[in-house]
């Protein structure tokens, strides 16, 4: 079988010119090794995992990484859709500062000096290595910190491996389409950068340069394609719809609504809960492959596990389908993290994806780059219950259909609430409480009873813009 989508570009695996900063075993002297990184993306994944509680969701192996590490079930992305999201992820800045709010912008242009994250551990003497979709290689084209790479540059099947498909509507257009694919885990695009990945680990263990591994993997992104047995996991008459209220559309701010779901009628939307849910289980197999190859090299002692997903993702919740708006299950992402020897359990304190550059930087014994607005999650990993004082930002820019003009909004999620200004207020501001309302769909922007709490969330909301 041809792997249409995989391109591949090797640098030969060679010890950096600050390697010698390290010690090994039988070194005197020197700064102790700093852990390995394993880096697990996953595209437009929403919190659906069996750890995170959903009961229909087969994520044997992410369920069994989280028991190792702590479960982060506050962690919001700070761009909602894929450029932006990782844009932020690796950079350790906010939209506002990459100048990245859209799928199309190409990065770094504005901030040309920017250390990212690869960079950053390429030039403390990492072993870089990518696999798959960490960095949006048609967005950022030039990806020298990177001493070994797998690109991955496309995401829809041949025809002549298609056994099934459909439209996620009648007239759907692009790769919102759902695909049963002929062939085993390790012929998709997926597999192999699960093979890969997995097999560097095992090359590398044991070596005295650490290693900053990234895994991206594509599903459960459109086109919801993915090997057949998995589809047979979820029957769509059995999957849930979530409900909404009745005109619940009518209390949002219209210049954001003024898009229609990708989705249109119980049936389909049944059909396309069900491929998502495959897409899924799918991805779980290959975060196995991963954790096979740790389990066998021993890597647990001194690795660090991160996985994530880019952003949140709509299958139904407030009447929507996929991404790119600022409501809490297009921001909401899943976040693991595993140290070695670390502690295991829940956290629930509000925490950002920009947290992670500064948080990698202090568990490897170093200072991260100047400025950064994210703050170390590190004493959370050692009690995930202490005290923290902590909001998340998150923007999304929207085209307004009747000018062709891109406008921005900005989200902030505290503890309780979430406050949303979409262009400066001007197309709308919503506020919801999540005490009562803990799915967020009663927008209380107008609500009286809130009015303190939406004049401090402001303040602080222009606050966090004015310093991204």
């Amino acid at each position: 079988m041809r792997l249409p989508f995989i391109a591949v570009a090797v640098v030969p695996l060679v010890f950096v010119a600050s390697f010698n900063s390290f010690t090994s075993a039988k070194d005197d002297g020197l700064r102790p090794k700093p852990p390995n990184i394993l880096f697990i993306v996953s595209d437009d994944l929403n919190t659906d995992l069996g750890c995170y509680g959903n009961q229909i969701v087969k994520t044997p192996n992410i369920d069994r990484l989280a028991a190792r590490g702590i479960r982060f079930d506050r962690a919001y992305c700070q761009g909602t859709v894929c450029n932006s999201s990782r844009a932020s992820i690796f950079s350790g800045l906010y939209p506002l500062a990459t100048d990245v709010l859209d799928n199309e912008t190409p990065w770094p242009s504005r901030l040309p000096n920017l250390e990212l994250m690869p960079a950053y551990f390429q030039n403390i003497g990492f072993l870089t290595a990518t696999f798959g979709k960490i960095l949006d290689h048609k967005r950022v084209p030039n990806q020298p910190y990177w001493d070994h790479e797998v690109r991955e540059w496309g995401k829809s099947p041949d025809d002549d491996e298609i056994l099934e498909q459909g439209r996620l509507y009648p007239g759907s257009p692009g790769s919102m389409f759902w695909a049963q694919v002929k062939g085993p885990d390790e012929r998709t695009p997926d597999g192999q950068v699960a093979v890969k990945a997995g097999q560097l680990l095992e090359d590398w263990a044991g070596k005295d340069q650490p290693f900053f591994v990234a895994a991206g993997f594509r599903r459960p992104h459109t086109p919801y394609a993915v090997p057949s047995k998995y589809f047979e996991l979820y029957p769509p008459a059995e999957m849930q719809i979530p409900k909404v209220p009745h005109g619940y559309r009518d209390t949002l701010p219209p210049g954001v609504m003024d898009v229609k779901p990708f989705v249109a009628g119980p049936e389909e939307t049944k059909r396309a809960i069900a491929a998502y849910y495959a897409c899924i289980t799918f991805v779980d197999a290959q975060v196995g492959v991963l954790l096979e190859a740790m389990d066998k090299q021993g890597l647990w002692e001194d690795t660090v596990v991160i996985f994530i997903s880019d952003h949140g993702y709509h299958t139904g919740h407030n009447g929507l389908w996929h991404k790119g708006w600022l409501f809490e299950q297009t921001t909401l992402t899943p976040m693991i993290v595993v140290t070695p020897k670390g502690s295991a359990g829940a956290c629930k304190r509000v925490v950002e994806l920009v947290d992670l550059y500064p948080t990698l930087a202090e568990l490897c014994g170093q200072k991260p780059p100047a400025a950064l607005p994210g703050k170390s999650l590190v004493s959370l990993l050692k009690n995930p219950t202490k005290d923290w004082e902590k909001s998340a930002l998150s923007s999304a820019g929207v085209l307004d259909a009747e000018n062709q003009q891109l406008f921005v909004g900005h989200s902030v999620r505290t503890a309780d609430y979430r406050y949303t200004e979409w262009d400066g207020g001007k197309q709308g501001v919503e506020f919801y409480s999540f005490a009562d309302d803990p799915q967020g769909l009663i927008n209380r922007a107008d609500d009286a009873q809130f009015s303190d709490e939406r004049a401090k969330l402001s303040e602080l909301l222009h606050s966090m813009c004015e310093s991204p």
